[in-house]
């Protein structure tokens, strides 16, 4: 049979969403995919700097397929250019097949030459990716140098019981006159942190007016004593990506179950029905004076209340694992999804070389 890869356009939008959706995620009992539909190239235009499209074909049928993205980001602090492995799907009977190796010049080739460091991200559990980290075979000299430099743990934070705000802190949206003060958090947050975004007010500017149904509304002002102490975004992503729910096994049945008995009751949302998205708010962005959980915490509170309100099922908020910050999410029901955050480079030795702090890796849980 024959098998090749090809650069591919959004001619295969279609098919390429229909991969997908065939291609669901495994987490301890649930099992969900992340729906791009309408647009599988949504993201990485309107989100990446470059990106190019790759498609793996048996015969003509295209069974798989890959992205590879470029974005400035921080390195040690400093704004640099990034390679980013994105949105690799292959259909079941496509597997097996070294299909990453196979794609690995047209892939890795050039970024490695312009760029020479990446990352990429997978579900820790994979047992079709995770064979693949570190791994090196003689023949295939494109494939990058790749190492897992920590694990990223969100929290699904399912919606339930009523939750009161008992800090100090006042909570509001934000205003235009508040951007200066945003990007100053967020970029205090993201520069030392690796791969984290370079936000200047004019990046700021940019990445609002680029997401779709996000005002600088959706953005919320932590105030102590008159002064703005932090921030975070809320966003309602479902017009780019849906969490959608393609099986309940295990613990999440009887979870489910205990929800549909419970939420008539309480008045909390119920969860989605097999093969229905959660109705997600995303905190992908988020900044807080001295890094202090509490203000974070105060923050997730309110947006909370609000989303409960609205009917919504889950927040998802996430960093590396071990970091203090996640202890704002103390006090929610939450199940977590670890992914590796994947390192790649040209020299294996860069990280020592070049002296990379990869202790504290930054993930855009809306984007990865």
């Amino acid at each position: 049979m024959g098998l090749s890869v090809r650069q591919i356009t959004e001619e295969y939008n279609t098919e390429m969403l229909r991969i997908l959706l065939d291609s669901p995620m495994e987490s301890d009992g649930l099992s969900v995919c992340l729906d791009r539909s309408p647009d599988m190239f949504a993201v990485p235009k309107q989100f990446f700097d470059s990106y190019k499209a790759f498609g793996f074909f048996m015969e003509d049928r295209l069974v798989g397929f890959a992205m590879v993205c470029r974005k400035t980001l921080y390195v040690n602090s400093i704004p640099r250019e990034i390679g980013y492995l994105a949105n690799m799907y292959v259909l079941p009977e496509g597997r097996k097949r070294g299909w990453l190796y196979r794609a690995s010049e047209p892939l890795f080739s050039e970024v490695l030459d312009q760029v020479g460091l990446g990352y990429a991200t997978t579900m820790k559990g994979n047992r079709n990716t995770e064979p693949m980290i570190g791994r090196k075979i003689q023949k295939f000299p494109f494939i990058p140098f790749s190492v897992s430099i920590g694990i990223n743990h969100i929290h699904n934070i399912l919606i339930t019981f009523g939750k009161r705000n008992r800090s100090g802190y006042k909570i509001r949206r934000a205003t235009e006159k508040d951007l200066p003060h945003i990007a100053r958090l967020l970029d205090e947050e993201y520069r030392p942190r690796l791969f984290g975004p370079v936000m200047t007010e004019e990046n700021l500017l940019k990445t609002i007016a680029r997401r779709p149904g996000f005002t600088v509304q959706d953005y919320f002002i932590a105030e102590s004593g008159g002064k703005i102490v932090g921030t975070c975004s809320a966003w309602d992503i479902r017009e780019i990506r849906k969490l959608r729910v393609m099986a309940y096994r295990k613990k999440y049945r009887i979870v489910k179950l205990v929800y549909g008995l419970a939420a008539p009751v309480f008045g909390f949302p119920k969860l989605p029905k097999t093969g229905s998205p959660f109705r997600e708010i995303v905190i992908n962005d988020y900044g807080v004076e001295g890094r202090n959980p509490e203000i974070l915490k105060t923050l997730i509170t309110h947006i909370y209340q609000e989303s409960r309100k609205s009917g919504y099922n889950m927040i998802q908020i996430g960093s590396y694992a071990g970091d203090p910050i996640l202890y704002a999410t103390k006090g929610f029901f939450s199940q977590p999804i670890y992914s590796h955050i994947i390192f790649g480079a040209k020299d294996p030795e860069c990280i020592e070389k070049e002296g990379i702090d990869i202790s504290r890796p930054y993930l855009d849980i809306a984007l990865t």
